[in-house]
């Protein structure tokens, strides 16, 4: 297993190395695990969403570099109190299904949590949580003939600035950084004891020794490619998507908040793990299992877009 430490690096090369890697990934190649550490605090995007989700202009105003990734999810905050890790390995040997390869993948990560005497766990979300909080984020995606899981260790978390640089008007901010702050929680590891713990847990995944290496010349050169990919002006914007009548903003795997405005009212809706905690609009509802919400909510004319919004959300996690 090759094992690569980036180091702190821009907020673009935080996100164009490990695309590299994925991106030159072949069959029969060994796993990689990379870490990588922000210099400065940034936004990214998944490949496939709307930039209309991030506030441009917040951004520009505070210098939030923006970026949008090839992989899916929606925009994140990023900073230097993040310590990135990826593990990429060839796609073929990959599980077909998500969930699977998730849990395989993520698994080692959580271990080496534990190894440090964090009481983490992979939650039936496939996150890795302590309590009723992720202590770790992820993405994955599969590039070219490479798959890679990213994830971070959170040292400290802005949860009112992760959710400030989100589109959204000061009621649904107010929603989306409280549920942050329940669900969204920082973990006090020595990173080079992490670090150290990862690779031994990820080693013995794969039964594979571990090397401490750099970039191959055709990484190299894909990882100049990416700079330009993920810092054109036109792949940042993408392609605009159709406007929802629900927003919905994701806080971690079974966390949700709906912003539905229908004709002359408006419902702020917080849902965690199968129950309605917040419900602006619709008080009455709070506390209630999400699938009575739900069923109440079916019989009200012109709920329908708020109904369909909850059951989508509630498919992802089923």
């Amino acid at each position: 297993m090759r094992v690569i430490d980036f180091g702190t690096v821009t907020a673009l090369r935080s996100q164009t190395v490990w695309h590299a890697v994925c991106r030159c990934m072949r069959p029969g190649d060994e796993p990689v695990l990379s870490f990588v550490r922000p210099g400065e605090p940034y936004v990214c995007i998944g490949y496939h969403r709307d930039i209309a989700e991030v506030d441009i202009d917040y951004c520009h105003a505070q210098g939030l570099p923006v970026l949008r990734r090839m992989v899916g999810g929606g925009p994140v905050y990023c900073d230097d109190e993040q310590l990135f890790f990826q593990i990429t390995v060839p796609a073929h040997g990959v599980p077909a299904r998500r969930s699977t390869a998730l849990t395989s993948l993520l698994r080692p990560a959580m271990q080496a949590l534990r190894r440090l005497g964090v009481d983490a766990v992979l939650d039936r979300f496939s996150e890795i949580s302590v309590g009723p909080a992720k202590v770790c984020g992820h993405g994955a995606g599969q590039l070219g003939e490479g798959v890679t899981v990213v994830g971070n260790l959170i040292s400290g978390f802005d949860h009112d600035r992760a959710a400030r640089v989100l589109a959204l008007d000061d009621e649904v901010r107010a929603v989306v950084a409280e549920l942050m702050r329940r669900y969204v929680a920082p973990t006090a590891v020595d990173p080079q004891d992490w670090k150290a713990a990862m690779v031994a847990e990820y080693s013995a995944q794969f039964d594979s020794p571990a090397r401490t290496d750099s970039l191959t010349v055709d990484e190299t050169t894909e990882l100049d490619r990416m700079d330009d990919r993920l810092s054109d002006a036109d792949f940042l914007v993408g392609m605009p998507r159709p406007a929802r009548p629900v927003r919905t903003v994701k806080v971690r795997a079974g966390v949700w908040v709906h912003d539905w405005r229908g004709e002359g009212e408006r419902v702020v809706m917080g849902v965690a793990d199968g129950q309605v905690e917040i419900a602006s609009g619709r008080e009455h509802l709070v506390g209630m299992a999400l699938d009575d919400a739900r069923l109440e909510l079916d019989l009200e004319r012109g709920a329908a877009p708020l109904v369909s919004a909850i059951r989508a959300a509630h498919a992802e996690v089923a």
